[in-house]
């Protein structure tokens, strides 16, 4: 089996059955991991594979697929509005301050239904999907064979909170204001519509998509299940129907313990998750939810940065003990590969995921 195939098998019931091992994930490599690593790189890249660092520092870390943005479907240009101090603020489609270069949450400026409409009036809808054809034309004949790509898009409950603040988002939330509710739905339309371009794009029948939407802390969630199915549960049912009557698996990412949404995932449409970190048991979620498709769970807080091989390997083995008969797994860190892991904690990490990942003849 490629990667390719290997990834996709967890998802039928069939071909699962044929799998050789188990296989492996990550969200993605930073770029500080990689520039701090840069010469151990050079030594594992002995292949002459015309891949940039995003596919090819996974492939050379023994990873069988990754997350990758899928292009928007609508365009933007920032606008600008006042802030509660009477300054100009330039805030972009998702209701934040707009700073250059940065890749870190910058507030949120969606206090008024007016701010949104402003936000609404200036979509600029991409009618076709050219991009994204050719993006998925090169996966086809360059990258898959190598490493697999799951397409993302952003989802509607972490962008909802993002775009109003936290403060101000949790005033209307518990008052369950117009202004939330709204702002909900606005989210919702700009899901859909990045669905929509994947599903009239050339991804074939039978790819995974994953919609990112962060909703739980290290520990418990971030919003109740009755809330969630009271709020979003309606939307990513719908989400959920449009993806599987394209053909294409829906799967949710998350960080934090979600323990107690899994059910209602999986009554919206979702077949699995990426994610696990913080707090999840692997029993408790191997023995309630045996068919639902779990990605992640290594341990990037403690294990992965600080373990030494005894610890990692005790950790990795208790992941194999919890989910390997199932064939609804694949391993790998929580979250991103992130420049406080060490490079050889990786490669620990990696190869013993190899070696009792393997399945035999008896199925274990």
């Amino acid at each position: 089996m490629n990667s390719t195939e290997r990834f996709l098998a967890v998802f039928s019931e069939n071909e699962r059955k044929k799998l050789d091992r188990i296989p492996t994930f990550v969200q993605y490599v930073r770029d500080e991991f990689i520039k701090i690593n840069e010469e151990k790189f050079q030594i594992l890249d002995k292949n002459d594979i015309t891949l940039n660092y995003y596919f090819k520092a996974p492939l050379l870390l023994g990873f069988d697929a990754i997350f990758f943005p899928s292009f928007p479907a609508v365009k933007f240009k920032p606008i600008k509005i006042k802030d509660k101090e009477g300054r100009l603020v330039k805030i972009g489609i998702d209701g934040q301050k707009v700073f250059k270069k940065s890749e870190y949450y910058e507030g949120g400026h969606v206090d008024s239904l007016d701010t949104l409409q402003k936000l609404k009036n200036n979509w600029i809808k991409i009618i076709d999907s050219k991009m994204l054809n050719k993006f998925l034309k090169a996966c086809e004949t360059s990258i898959w064979k190598y490493i697999y790509t799951v397409l993302t898009v952003d989802g509607i409950f972490d962008r909802t909170w993002r775009a109003m603040g936290f403060t101000n988002f949790s005033k209307n939330f518990h008052a369950n204001t117009k202004l939330y509710a709204e702002t909900v739905n606005y989210f919702y339309e700009l899901t859909k519509m990045d669905l929509n371009l994947i599903i009239n794009s050339n991804l074939k029948r039978g790819n995974v998509v994953a919609i990112l939407d962060d909703v739980a802390y290290k520990g418990r969630s971030m919003i109740s299940p009755e809330r969630w199915r009271e709020d979003f549960f309606p939307f990513y049912k719908k989400l959920n129907a449009m993806l599987r009557d394209a053909g294409l698996i829906p799967i949710i990412h998350t960080d934090g313990d979600v323990t107690d949404l899994i059910s209602l995932f999986r009554e919206a449409g979702f077949v699995g998750l990426q994610g696990w970190e913080g707090g999840c048991d692997p029993f408790y979620v191997s023995k309630n939810f045996p068919d639902f498709v779990v990605i992640g769970f290594g341990d990037v807080s403690q294990v992965l940065p600080y373990g030494n091989y005894s610890e990692i390997k005790q950790h990795v083995k208790m992941l194999m003990n919890a989910f390997k008969k199932s064939r609804h797994f694949m391993i790998g860190p929580s979250t991103v590969i992130h420049e406080k892991i060490p490079f050889k904690n990786i490669r620990i990490f990696m190869r013993l995921a190899l070696k009792y990942g393997k399945y035999s003849s008896n199925g274990l």
